[in-house]
């Protein structure tokens, strides 16, 4: 009898030892969670808008108007003529023309060489003319020489109201004027007629040539 409460009295022991490890082992579950909310999530970085670019004090350029591209070219060719003309050039980019026959070569000269006696009337007439497309070497010298004989009218009328103005000043004027029309008008005329038999002669042997400043402000202006 005794062996069997010692039994009963060692089965009740063990089983209070054993729910008093269970407690011991089971953690307080408030102390293991992990508070997600103790981590705070990325703030989210706004970026001001960016403007455009800054137009203050802008002001937009006009394009130049067909009467200033063509005083600007003018310009420039005739810079370009000057220093050609200093540097003793009076030709550029010589070539003979193989299409040229006989006909073109001699319309060609003379539409240089009139142009001492009739200005402007032999280019005229062949520009006018209903063959003159087909004809391209009469026509490239008929404008060349027609441009050429243009610029000799201006600059005589623009040198003849310029000794105008300078001939009211009494005595000084007078003298300036007299040595110009005495000794520079001789030689600008002798110029001019030495330059038209020479792009005669080189037009009647079959040549295209550039006259210096005066055919590139031709070709600026689409008109060769």
């Amino acid at each position: 009898m005794e062996n069997r409460k010692d039994e009963q009295q060692n089965a009740v022991d063990s089983s209070e030892t054993g729910s008093n490890g269970l407690e011991e082992t089971n953690p307080d579950s408030s102390d293991s969670t992990f508070d997600t909310g103790s981590i705070g999530e990325p703030e989210e970085t706004l970026i001001p808008p960016t403007d455009g670019p800054d137009d203050a004090g802008y002001v937009e350029v006009p394009e130049p108007s067909p009467a200033e591209q063509f005083a600007d070219s003018a310009r420039t060719q005739a810079g370009a003529a000057a220093s050609a003309l200093r540097r003793g050039e009076f030709m550029h980019s010589a070539a003979v023309d193989v299409t040229a026959d006989s006909d073109d070569r001699l319309i060609a000269m003379l539409c240089y060489v009139t142009q001492f006696l009739i200005p402007l009337v032999m280019p005229a007439i062949v520009l006018l003319s209903a063959s003159s497309k087909k004809r391209p070497f009469q026509r490239f010298h008929a404008i060349q020489s027609l441009a050429l004989s243009a610029t000799f009218i201006v600059f005589g009328l623009l040198l003849g109201v310029s000794l105008t103005i300078v001939a009211v000043v009494p005595i000084i004027g007078w003298l300036v004027t007299g040595l110009v029309v005495a000794c520079l008008m001789p030689l600008l005329v002798l110029m001019g007629f030495l330059a038209l038999a020479y792009y005669g002669f080189q037009a009647y042997q079959g040549k295209r040539f550039s006259i210096p400043g005066l055919t590139s402000f031709l070709q600026d202006q689409n008109w060769i």
